[in-house]
């Protein structure tokens, strides 16, 4: 009898926690989960310096090149398909993005990555990151041009950059 008693409390208690479980992973819309107040739109894609670097580069390039903004670096470099430590090697660029690419018209291929440079990039670990990523576009030949924050831009010598 002992047993049975036993056996019904331990049963009872795994149908508990697989429901408990079960009702905790609802991920449809209006179930009784809050998980979803924890997110915001955001109101801009790019800071304000980065937007008017945006509308000098498009005067630049016109119709040449497609201009994106915020490229995550994983978008234009991807690890060696024979690399034995293919994880290891795709985290150290999954999470790190470049100001703008250009990339080109007919095959949507990477042209060219900007980074705006402003006071942050002076900062160390900016600096081991920015040598990182620099070193990565130049061994895929992507060519990077670094430009420092200003209040205007020159068309000209954003044109002689690219």
């Amino acid at each position: 009898m002992f047993i049975f008693i036993l056996l019904a409390i331990i049963g009872l208690f795994i149908v508990f926690t697989f429901l408990k479980r079960q009702s905790g992973n609802k991920t449809e819309i209006g179930d009784q989960s809050d998980d979803y107040k924890h997110y915001v739109k955001r109101n801009y894609l790019m800071s304000k310096a980065e937007h008017e670097f945006f509308k000098a580069l498009q005067e630049t390039v016109k119709d040449k090149y497609y201009i994106v903004p915020q490229v995550q670096l994983s978008k234009i470099v991807e690890v060696n398909h024979y690399e034995h430590f293919k994880r290891k090697y795709f985290n150290k660029i999954d999470r790190k993005s470049v100001d703008f690419v250009l990339f080109n018209k007919e095959y949507f291929t990477p042209y060219m990555a900007i980074e705006l440079d402003d006071s942050s990039h002076m900062l160390p670990p900016r600096e081991v990151r920015d040598d990182f990523v620099g070193s990565i576009l130049e061994r895929v030949s992507i060519k990077l041009v670094r430009v420092p924050v200003a209040k205007s831009y020159d068309l000209k010598t954003i044109f002689d950059s690219i």
